[in-house]
């Protein structure tokens, strides 16, 4: 029987355990067995991480009637109190080997002050540091250190030259971590691969007692790696595949590919997304392409939290028609950000399918006592219109793509909704007829609520 290790390869799969503890929560032994998931699995991932996260996880014994006492394991912080990001502890879990600890400090003492090839590399580690490796091995870990930055590549001839990235003296000093210390401590907190900087004060033992984030959202950390794919592919302008799979539907997956252009992120609920713009005529499995058409195109985004992993598509993956169209749109990169940015103002949350709707939303708001009602629709009416109508009588005008995604807001404003009316919008931005069905579908989820909770109308 193989011996249980704290450390693992594969931060994808401790990333979804991590994930279901901290963000679902209340998780039994039963209810990841359920999933096809072994209960030997659940118990080595459920003890790695207590091992990181111990002061985190809670158990709670509960009684089921059907399954008896069952324990349900969750993780739970309060961002208001922390000084940093206690996931960054799952980043810092990668097992390695001897020799990959003999290697890091031996290849970056060998090119601290010249280049050298893989073949080189290889003789002076075994010259030099008694160190017997195979060749192939030292130009791997190159490679690996190339892609994280530690090291440079360099053609010479037909020769592959390494070089440090940074010099000798940069990667020793801390006289520059030390005089950004303040910046960083706030940085590590709550921004994109904030990892960096917990790192960065680790190296030169310090920590943060200056700042809290009073609404901040740690499960961030566990997409770094994903964004990083993503934010590296749009700069590249590369045709990407994502292996996407949905939490609400056991473990079936599903891909998605198009060239990343953003990151949305939800102030509200910290959940991230990608907007990818798709090839529209792409077909999955098919080689039946239109020729001499340029291709159509469509915006659509993803939840990184779902996002499992983020593939580059070349020219050797697909047929030449095919890849010849994502080409002609790769050219059209910038037109596909303008795109971006001239419907961005008609997205409530995250959808661009459909056609436009005008949602004109009439309230009545007291002037004298309810000037705070007017204050969120100015703050979180996200550009919409506001017109007086009568004393004490408002309307608030918003065209967006998907009006479902406001129903939600929309929803807060019952007990002064005079009228709520949802009107179609053609390609001229004149309005059309009414969109009878929304308005429906409106007012039966506040019959819903009415049967939900017994309330006689």
């Amino acid at each position: 029987m193989a011996e249980f290790q704290e450390l693992i390869k594969n931060f994808s799969k401790c990333r979804d355990y991590v994930r279901d503890f901290f963000v679902y929560g209340f998780k039994s032994r039963q209810d990841f067995t359920s999933d096809k998931k072994s209960a030997r699995t659940y118990d080595d991932e459920r003890r790695r991480i207590t091992s990181w996260l111990g002061d985190y996880v809670v158990e709670d014994l509960t009684d089921q009637s059907s399954r008896g006492k069952v324990k349900n394991i969750s993780l739970q912080m309060d961002s208001n109190l922390l000084d940093t990001n206690p996931l960054f502890a799952v980043w810092k879990t990668k097992s390695f080997t001897d020799n990959d600890m003999l290697l890091h400090f031996y290849i970056l003492d060998a090119l601290h002050d010249e280049a050298l090839s893989a073949n080189e590399l290889a003789d002076i580690l075994s010259t030099d540091y008694e160190l017997a490796v195979d060749t192939q091995l030292v130009r791997r870990k190159c490679n690996e250190y190339v892609e994280e930055g530690l090291l440079i590549a360099k053609k010479q001839g037909k020769t592959l030259l390494y070089m440090l990235g940074l010099t000798w003296s940069e990667l020793c000093s801390e006289d520059t971590a030390e005089s950004l210390s303040d910046a960083i401590k706030l940085m590590q907190l709550d921004s994109p691969f904030c990892y960096v900087g917990d790192t960065i004060l680790s190296s030169i033992h310090n920590e943060n007692h200056i700042f809290r984030i009073k609404h901040g959202f740690p499960t961030f950390t566990l997409e770094e790696e994903i964004v990083y794919a993503l934010l590296s592919a749009k700069e590249d302008r590369a045709y990407v595949r994502l292996e996407i799979v949905s939490n609400r539907q056991e473990g079936k997956s599903k891909t998605l590919c198009g060239f990343p252009l953003k990151i949305f992120v939800s102030t509200k609920t910290g959940r991230r997304y990608v907007c990818m713009y798709l090839i529209k005529n792409e077909k999955n499995n098919s080689k039946q392409y239109i020729d001499n058409t340029p291709p159509k195109l469509k915006l659509q985004c993803a939840r990184l939290d779902q996002i499992k992993s983020v593939i580059r598509l070349t020219s050797h993956d697909t047929d030449e028609k095919k890849w010849a169209q994502i080409e002609a749109a790769a050219e059209a990169f910038p037109d596909m950000e303008e795109k971006l940015n001239q419907n961005i103002p008609y997205v409530w949350g995250v959808s661009f399918g459909g056609s436009k709707t005008k949602v004109v939303l009439t309230l009545h708001i007291d002037e004298r006592w309810a000037q705070y009602i007017l204050v969120r629709l100015r703050r979180e009416g996200k550009g919409g219109t506001i017109t007086k109508l009568a004393d004490n009588t408002f309307c608030y005008e918003k065209v967006v793509f998907d009006a479902n995604e406001m129903f939600p807001w929309l929803r807060t404003f019952i007990g002064r909704i005079i009228d709520i009316r949802f009107y179609t919008m053609d390609n001229e931005q004149n309005v059309g007829a009414e969109n009878r069905l929304l308005r429906k579908h409106f007012y039966n989820d506040i019959d819903s609520l009415y049967e939900m909770y017994g309330i006689k109308e």
